[in-house]
């Protein structure tokens, strides 16, 4: 097949036969088509910004528009992209108004032989007027990157064709030698801007190029109106036919180098100790926000190299996870920036590692000594010590607050409670030798309820009184591994768990100071979450691994009430529903549970302070629809071993 008969057609028909004709038509006059059908405006619509059509194949009736809507639609997007009607249906005059909107072409239905005709012309002509345009564009953007290039390095050219001394100057030779774009320019013009020291120096030079075909380089002063400027001019004289020479020279303002150098030079160290050894992310960024360099702060910090993401936007390339909001205000900032207005925005990063960095960042510009903008830069303070220190002394103020009001009220509730269970063991232990009496038999089924119901009741104060216990607890040389074996087993007496158990610790002993009771306290909380978590989950998996940390390492340093000492981590991680974002932030409230009437939320609290009892801490995380791991921080006992 030839490649060059590869084509892609978009046809608007409502009728799947007259569909077929036209593929059949098209395949049999040797084309390759990759086609599609639409017979609704939306669908139309939608096809158009789908794909890079190469001819449109139109219908006049259609379900809720016509061939004219048609191509009016087709002509608002693309101006170029030819359009045939095939319809039986419109006389010649509407087939005129038809082409007067835009149509190429009008074939009946039953000339349809003529459309492979109509569509190579059409084909071929769209294709042209594309490479033709596709020309154009490159033509003018070559010629804009000419005059802009040279206007950035402050270059100029100009041409003279001898004998006639015809000139041509570029824009930047103008503005270079201060003459107004409108004036007419010459060879007197020219010399009369270089300075009186340098005049003959150039007219030697000019000789010189005329009888010698090399390149020629000279350093010249010229004298403006309101200044003076340091030019190198670089000459070449080339020889036509007929007598004609041609001379084409250059000339670069290096007015501003030797100033710029030496200000380089002298601020080279100050620059290294304020961008390079900030201990705050420092990023040069151009005029649109595309990063240039990087300091090494940024480096560490944000764990990306330099190199990997020179010259992208700072927001897609290091901010495309942030919240849309901040991405705004960074957008909006990069553009108050341009106009010497500073921005700030608290922002959070996502590292390539997962770790999630809080940053309080502004945007400003350095601007040149005439106050135009050189560059942006974009500093970002790391306040995530700061952010992690106020939500744990939050939490911290929280639980307290929350034990010492729970506590009270547990305290005069287990007072309510004490009398009325004596009252009601009076009553059944009096009543015990008539239990057999049918008309106090429903007095004893009454009696039996209400003791199991203050029985609950007193349990319930019972943990809540332990969860808003302060005092210390006396603490033992405990292995973990033994423990957290030993616990398991027990628990799955009770609890058989049928799925997947997975136990990963860390080599060799795990030496804690911890309460046996309380670490079966938390442990089967834990577990018994766990089982409710993943009791609708297809393959239930409970994982229970161990690691030993040292605080300084891990975000354990962020808790300034623990210890500078190692930890062993215990993750204790199930494969069930996980943990609704929204709600994360209470799991630890007291009375606060997503089981419904299955929950006292009495549980994680009661873990929480018991690990802070312990000297410890428990942490969470969890991915909705996935898992959800609670981390408990027990300090180590002996860290040699």
């Amino acid at each position: 097949m030839n490649p060059n008969r590869k084509i892609q057609v978009l046809v608007i028909e409502d009728s799947k036969a007259a569909y077929a004709s036209i593929l059949s038509n098209l395949k049999e006059g040797g084309w390759d088509v990759y086609s599609e059908r639409v017979e609704w405006k939306k669908e139309l619509e939608e096809a158009l910004l789908r794909r890079n059509w190469d001819i449109v194949i139109s219908d006049y009736y259609l379900p809720d528009f016509d061939g004219k809507t048609a191509i009016e639609m087709v002509r608002e997007k693309f101006s170029d992209l030819p359009v045939i009607l095939i319809t039986e249906f419109i006389g010649e005059e509407m087939a005129t108004e038809m082409f007067r909107i835009g149509a190429n072409d009008f074939i009946q239905k039953s000339k349809i032989e003529k459309l492979t005709y109509v569509v190579a012309r059409e084909f071929e002509s769209y294709q042209a007027k594309k490479q033709q345009k596709k020309a154009w564009e490159m033509l003018v953007h070559g010629e804009e990157m000419l005059t802009r290039s040279q206007a950035l390095a402050k270059l100029g050219h100009f041409e003279i064709l001898y004998p006639e001394r015809k000139i041509l100057w570029s824009l930047e030779t103008y503005k270079i030698l201060g003459y107004p774009y409108g004036e007419m320019p010459s060879e007197e013009k020219f010399f009369n801007r270089v300075h009186e020291a340098d005049r003959a120096n150039l007219e030697s030079l000019w000789e010189n190029a005329r009888t010698e075909a090399k390149q020629f380089d000279l350093e010249l002063r010229l004298k403006l109106p309101s200044s003076s400027k340091f030019v190198r001019l670089t000459l070449e004289c080339e020889h036509l036919s007929n007598g004609k020479s041609r001379y084409f020279g250059t000339l670069h303002d290096t007015s501003s180098y030797n100033s710029l150098e030496s200000a380089i030079r002298h601020n080279a160290q100050l620059f290294k100790g304020i961008f390079n050894n900030s201990s705050q992310i420092i990023i040069l960024l151009d005029l649109e926000g595309h990063i240039l360099k990087m300091n090494r702060t940024s480096v560490a910090l944000l764990e990306r190299e330099e190199r990997d993401i020179q010259g992208l936007h700072i927001i897609s390339s290091l901010f495309s996870q942030s919240l849309s909001e901040v991405k705004r205000i960074l957008d909006q900032g990069i553009v108050r920036a341009t106009k010497m207005e500073s921005t700030e925005v608290f922002a959070t990063y996502t590292a390539p590692s997962g770790r999630v960095i809080f940053l309080d960042c502004d945007i400003s510009t350095v601007a040149d000594p005439s106050g135009e903008v050189m560059y942006l830069v974009f500093e970002g303070k790391d306040i995530t010590e700061k952010i992690e220190l106020e939500r744990a002394y939050g939490q911290a103020q929280k639980m307290e607050a929350l034990g010492t009001f729970a506590g009270g009220i547990a305290h005069d509730f287990n007072n309510l409670l004490t009398p009325m269970f004596n009252f009601v063991s009076f009553l059944l232990s009096d009543w015990e030798p008539s239990r057999s009496d049918p008309d106090k038999k429903k007095t004893f089924f009454a009696l039996d309820g209400m003791m199991k119901a203050l029985e609950r009741a007193k349990s319930l104060t019972g943990q809540i009184l332990d969860f808003s216990k302060k005092d210390a607890v006396t603490l033992t040389n405990i292995d973990l591994h033994i423990s957290l074996e030993g616990i398991l087993n027990e628990l799955q007496k009770g609890k058989p768990f049928f799925g997947k158990l997975v136990i990963d610790f860390e080599a060799g002993k795990a030496q804690i100071q911890a309460d046996s009771t309380y670490l079966y306290q938390i442990f089967s909380n834990l577990y018994e979450n766990a089982l409710f978590a993943i009791s609708e989950v297809e393959h239930p998996k409970i994982s229970l691994i161990t690691r030993r940390i040292w605080i300084g390492e891990s975000h354990l340093r962020n808790y300034p009430f623990l210890k500078q000492t190692y930890y062993w981590e215990v993750e204790f991680q199930d494969n069930g529903s996980g943990i609704p974002p929204e709600v994360m932030s209470r799991i630890f409230e007291p009375f606060f549970t997503t089981k419904g009437r299955k929950g006292t939320g009495l549980g994680l609290p009661i873990i929480y302070g018991i690990m802070r009892r312990m000297g410890g801490l428990i942490t969470v995380k969890s991915d909705p629809g996935s898992r959800t791991s609670f981390y408990c921080y027990f300090p180590a006992w002996d860290v040699l071993e």
